[in-house]
């Protein structure tokens, strides 16, 4: 199932990079329709793995780029030096400040950076709400 998993996330990856933002839901509705939570976990897992995150940085942005996972309606951080990480923040800046409290405490050499499309999440919100 994990070459599946691998192949399944490439096409979801490969319509977000398009901005196909329907395209992406729909891939990702084949592979969680029915399935068991922890195929959905690691499918999850699969999609997080493929955003790159640069070493000795903190990463904010919209949810969609941060994951990869195109039901994400959020905003989020991720550290590129450890495993934290913070979701559902209703803002950029909310998440940009967390992302910056989390750099404070782990290590003063971490880097605060915005990650993904601005305009990208602008629209996206507006298809989710």
């Amino acid at each position: 199932m994990g070459n599946n998993l691998a192949t399944a996330a490439d096409r979801v990856v490969d319509a977000l990079y398009e901005r196909d933002l329907e395209g992406a839901r729909a891939r990702f509705g084949e592979v969680v329709k029915g399935a068991s939570k922890a195929t959905v976990d690691e499918f999850l897992k699969v999609l997080a793995a493929t955003v790159e995150l640069p070493e000795g940085a903190v990463v904010w942005g919209f949810g969609i780029d941060i994951w990869s996972n195109p039901h994400r309606h959020d905003f989020a951080w991720r550290c590129g030096g450890c495993r934290w990480t913070g979701s559902n923040y209703r803002t950029g800046r909310a998440a940009r400040d967390a992302a910056t409290e989390h750099a404070g405490e782990h290590s003063p050499a971490l880097k605060v950076e915005a990650f993904g499309d601005e305009e990208y999440a602008a629209a996206a919100l507006r298809v989710a709400s």
